[in-house]
């Protein structure tokens, strides 16, 4: 005789998917603590390529720094300006390397070209208006600043060899385009950062050396970090923590650590468009002296 095969009751199947669900869901933030390393990982490891790149520029280029475009201080197009991250790509070969794999967000794809972005026979053409929501923003108001000089913007890249501490200074930061208005980022990174403070107690300026009584006028788009304006993404001058509250800040030798953004202000006294004071030289990263 076939014995008749014992099917699993209600109850049991309720057991077992109870007991599914609840290693699920143990098992879950392990999965996302997981993935989180991984994409912070391999966003370090595209900005170590970025710094190599930049090292590279710099021996071709009289040991400067890359200026942060072609045309400082006006706007321009595909047609007659460059930004830094178009000047680095003959040396990091691949522009994925300037995209953090923790930005998911909505930005201009490499490939959507328009009639003023594009110039034939140019490849890094396509690049211009993608180039600018780069995920590594740039310290450039401390080593690339531009001067306003008469009726013309300046830019003055420094030299690598006048940086005392290429181990504590900041190079890359990750960056955020801007923010809705419920503060979700949106437009990918953004390829240039602004230093939370800019004048020293004693009133000498950080970005020229400059008292701040004859300081010249800088470029920039966002004056210091818009600390009371907390859904925009000046709150951290366009730096973003993409991982887990935490971002991925680069220096110029090529180490990389995370920094909480309240780290990232550290010897400054953080106050809207730069009213606060460097109070601590050895511990504020952003300048180069």
């Amino acid at each position: 005789m076939f014995r008749r095969a014992r099917a699993f009751t209600l109850v049991e199947l309720i057991v077992v998917l109870a007991i599914i669900l609840t290693l699920s869901a143990l098992l879950f933030p392990v999965f996302a603590s997981v993935k989180g390393t991984s994409q912070r990982v391999a966003c370090a490891s595209n900005m170590r390529q970025v710094v190599a790149g930049t090292l590279l520029y710099a021996n071709d280029y009289d040991d400067r720094f890359p200026p942060i475009n072609h045309l400082p201080g006006r706007e321009g197009n595909s047609r007659t300006d460059r930004t830094w991250v178009q000047l680095m790509l003959p040396y990091v070969r691949n522009f994925s390397v300037f995209r953090c794999p923790a930005d998911g967000s909505p930005r201009p794809k490499a490939e959507a070209t328009y009639d003023q972005d594009l110039v034939p026979g140019d490849t890094a053409s396509r690049y211009y208006s993608a180039s600018m929501h780069a995920n590594y923003g740039y310290n450039y108001h401390n080593l690339a600043p531009v001067v306003q000089h008469g009726a013309s913007w300046v830019s003055r890249p420094r030299e690598l060899a006048t940086i005392a501490q290429p181990s504590m200074t900041l190079l890359f930061v990750d960056s955020v385009w801007t923010r809705r208005g419920n503060g979700t980022p949106y437009g990918g990174g953004n390829w240039l950062v602004v230093p939370p403070c800019r004048f020293y107690s004693t009133s000498e300026d950080s970005f020229t050396g400059a008292t701040a009584t004859s300081a010249a006028q800088v470029y920039t788009k966002t004056p210091g970090w818009d600390v009371e304006e907390t859904q925009s993404a000046e709150v951290y001058g366009n730096a973003w923590p993409w991982h887990r509250g935490r971002m991925n800040v680069v220096r110029i030798d090529g180490s990389v650590t995370t920094m909480t953004p309240k780290e990232l202000t550290a010897g400054c006294e953080v106050r809207t468009d730069w009213q606060g004071d460097i109070r601590d030289a050895g511990a504020y990263m952003w300048d180069a002296r």
